[in-house]
Order: structure tokens, then C-alpha cells, then sequence
């Protein structure tokens, strides 16, 4: 399929009811699925707008992620909010970052130095305690923890969910993904967690091209999560 061409030449923010849209040519975005196109905050409407201006004769999805994100807010977020909840907290039950490995002894105090502060913040901050077991073998987690967890989820509204939903996904961790959302640990950081094990095959066997492209791709897609996240959070007058 070839790529859709540039049909637009100016772009244009207008305030509307709960935010801002943005038309092209004097006519409103829309969202893939037909439905109206809103960004909460002017902030991530600025940035949406120059994703569209910055387009050449070819429209690049890849090259706008903040449109991206907003998109599937409105088309997949909000017309499965419980569903999407019920998604990210199922991370919750099978955590990474409560897997320890069972053979290598240097590697697991790498991953208990790096891992378990993030499960102490999230006890004090949302009150979940999970086990922590050595081993690939599934272990249960409390049915209080993973109700506490699918409430600390739920209190996203849609547009972060869609945030969340992200640095959940692409870390393979809903104890990494609460905290880089919280600003307890910033996208670099949390993204560095996700991928300790991979970093410490780096570390003793190599260089490995194909592994090194993996940690950067994903190290993107979490910096992309929390700038729109930041955006969402950016209040008029902010710098």
C-alpha cells in the first residue's frame, strides 16, 4: 500500500469543548476510526500540530507519535476503558521484576539492586506488597496486591491509559510502568530495568548488533510514553 500523500498546506489549533483541534486547510482532524480528534492540553496540541506540519509530500505515521498516542486514546481507550484496565493490570500477576534469577548469583544481585527498590516504592506508595520467587515457575500474587494494583490502573483517565498502556507493554512491567508514569523513575532509567537482563549479556558476552537495536527501539518508545504523558500533564504557563 502506498503510503497516503500531503493534501494539506496550513494546520491550525482551535479551542473546543475539554481541549483543543486541529484542522487542516480549515477542516477538523479526525481519528482513524471517523470519530471528532481532541488533545486535552494545548501542550500536545502544539506538538500534534508541528507532527503535521513537519510532514513532507508523504505522510509518515512513525514520525507522529503524539498524534499516535492521542488516536488511540479516543478509538481504543475510551470505548474499552475496563477492558484496557483489566490488560494492563494482568502485567501485575507476573511481573518481571519479581522473577529473580536461580543459577547465575552475580546476575540476580544485579537484579536485586536494580529491581527491588522499585518494589519497595510500590508498597509505600500504593500499598502492594508482591512476592518475589527465584525461578521462571509462576507464583500466584495476592488477590488485596492485584486489587490494589487494577485500582492504582483505573485511576489513569483515558488519554494517560493510553501513556501507561505503553510503558507497560513495551517494559514488560506494570511495577516499572507505575513508576516511570508517577516520575518516580524517568524513561531512561526504568527503560534500563526492562532490560537489565539483556544489558548483562552485553555486559559479559559482547557487543550484539541485533540486541543493541532492540534496547534502543525500545528505549524510544518509552521516552515517547512519558513525553506524552508531560504533555498531558503541562499547564498553561508552564515552561
Amino acid at each position: 500500500m502506498k503510503p497516503a500523500r500531503r493534501f494539506w498546506k496550513e494546520t491550525a489549533i482551535t479551542p473546543a469543548d475539554g481541549g483543543y483541534s486541529i484542522s487542516l486547510d480549515g477542516r477538523g482532524l479526525r481519528t482513524p476510526s471517523g470519530g471528532g480528534f481532541l488533545a486535552p492540553t494545548m501542550a500536545l496540541a502544539e506538538v500534534i500540530r508541528n507532527e503535521w506540519d513537519s510532514q513532507g509530500d508523504e505522510i509518515s505515521p512513525e514520525t507522529m507519535p503524539m498524534f499516535q498516542f492521542t488516536v488511540t486514546a479516543i478509538d481504543r481507550i475510551t470505548p474499552r476503558r475496563d477492558a484496557i484496565i483489566d490488560e494492563i493490570s494482568q502485567f501485575g500477576g507476573s511481573d518481571l521484576l519479581c522473577y529473580r534469577e536461580d543459577r547465575d548469583e552475580r546476575l540476580k544481585a544485579r537484579q536485586d539492586e536494580i529491581w527491588q527498590p522499585y518494589l519497595n516504592w510500590l508498597a509505600g506508595r500504593h500499598g502492594a506488597e508482591l512476592v518475589v520467587v527465584s525461578g521462571i515457575m509462576p507464583q500466584p500474587q495476592r488477590d488485596e496486591a492485584l486489587a490494589v494494583l487494577r485500582g492504582a490502573v483505573a485511576h489513569f483517565d483515558d488519554y494517560n491509559l493510553a501513556g501507561l498502556h505503553s510503558l507497560v507493554t513495551i517494559s514488560g512491567s506494570l511495577v516499572l510502568g507505575l513508576a516511570m508514569a508517577d516520575g518516580h523513575a524517568s524513561a531512561e532509567d526504568g527503560g534500563r530495568a526492562a532490560l537489565l537482563d539483556e544489558l548483562w549479556q552485553q555486559e559479559k558476552w559482547g557487543y550484539d548488533e541485533d540486541a543493541d537495536k532492540r534496547i534502543k527501539s525500545l528505549a524510544k518508545a518509552l521516552i515517547e510514553a512519558r513525553q506524552y504523558m508531560d504533555l498531558l500533564a503541562h499547564q498553561p504557563g508552564e515552561g
